[in-house]
């Protein structure tokens, strides 16, 4: 069932730390499917839990083949759903990289972001066997993009500030 994206800066649900997941059950089995099906009408690359309206630890990486050559991790297929219950973040890259990130949440916005290029984490399939590991690029990227909505933030609040255009200067 395709489920409906929450949406907002202010948006309680969207603000609120996710619990973490116990026991996986048949409803955590049913969201990961409908997370799955509600991800693909909007092209997204990433989902949390929160984004659909509920408050748990969960998220759903899907590269897309045709704009990456690669996942970044290994374990996670071009054009496959890799879901992770309970995700945590267990070490970060000190090099950093900006790049433009947008949100199905905040569908209006795009700005520049600066985050660490490579990660470790650790977290649960759905099967409850412990899965994780290093990761770089594009996969590091939204899997900090997604344990950010876990934990009520928004990329809106580690944008990188707008600056005013300059008369005279070329910009890509």
């Amino acid at each position: 069932m395709i489920l409906d994206i929450e949406t907002g800066l202010k948006n309680p649900i969207l603000r609120t730390k996710s619990e973490p997941i116990d026991s996986i059950t048949r409803d955590i089995h049913k969201l990961a499917r409908d997370m799955k099906s509600s991800i693909r009408p909007h092209h997204g690359m990433g989902l949390a839990a929160p984004q659909v309206g509920h408050n748990v630890r969960l998220i759903l990486i899907n590269v897309p083949g045709e704009h990456f050559e690669e996942s970044g991790f290994e374990a996670c297929a071009l054009d496959q759903h890799y879901v992770i219950i309970n995700p945590e973040l267990t070490a970060l890259s000190k090099d950093t990289a900006t790049m433009e990130e947008g949100c199905l949440s905040l569908p209006e916005y795009f700005a520049d972001v600066i985050r660490p290029t490579s990660i470790e984490f650790t977290g649960l399939n759905l099967k409850g066997e412990k899965i994780g590991g290093k990761a770089f690029g594009i996969f590091a990227r939204i899997l900090q993009h997604e344990i950010d909505h876990l934990d009520g933030v928004l990329f809106a609040d580690k944008a990188l500030p707008v600056k005013l255009k300059q008369s005279g200067k070329v910009y890509v």
